[in-house]
């Protein structure tokens, strides 16, 4: 299952979310705009791993099982987000608003790469069989998590700079 991340204006009238079919109508602009879209792959769950030591559920997950949940922490970056009626296989997509996205993209800025770098523990990750399952090929994963990880956090800033909520679905 990839991650994906949309940024959008919610401004219009026409990108109501209360319905599924504002949603995919957001979805089908963004991806006319190739720099709207981050397509994460499958590492959309080493990151949030990486940067939260905690397995990927989301918030409304997270609550309906009695779990804490801190609306300015890093697993708020792919796993937060009100819950819309667009559904996926995963659940439901959610959206953060442009002040919760600024506040991400602060966070983010100081999450560096080298602190990234730091955090990232293959052995952790094949341990608690995270996706994609194979971290244990050196730097070679390393690597393709961090490249990931940068798109992120250069989506969030270009996002939070325009003054766009981002809605994340996992398909």
């Amino acid at each position: 299952m990839n991650a994906y991340l949309v940024r959008f204006k919610t401004q219009n009238s026409e990108n109501n979310l209360e319905f599924p079919e504002a949603i995919q109508s957001v979805i089908k602009k963004a991806q006319h705009q190739t720099d709207h879209v981050l397509n994460l792959d499958e590492s959309w769950c080493g990151i949030h791993f990486v940067m939260t030591d905690e397995y990927p559920i989301t918030k409304t997950e997270a609550q309906q099982r009695g779990i804490s949940w801190d609306d300015d922490s890093l697993e708020n970056i792919i796993m937060g987000g009100s819950p819309t009626p667009y559904k996926t296989s995963f659940g439901a997509a959610r959206y953060l608003n442009p002040q919760q996205v600024e506040r991400m993209a602060e966070k983010l800025e100081h999450l560096t790469v080298d602190k990234f770098k730091e955090w990232y523990n293959p052995e952790v990750l094949m341990s608690e069989n995270m996706p994609p399952l194979n971290w244990d090929k050196g730097n070679t994963m390393r690597d393709w998590l961090v490249g990931y990880f940068k798109k992120l956090v250069e989506f969030y800033k270009a996002a939070a700079s325009a003054g766009e909520s981002i809605l994340i679905y996992i398909a």
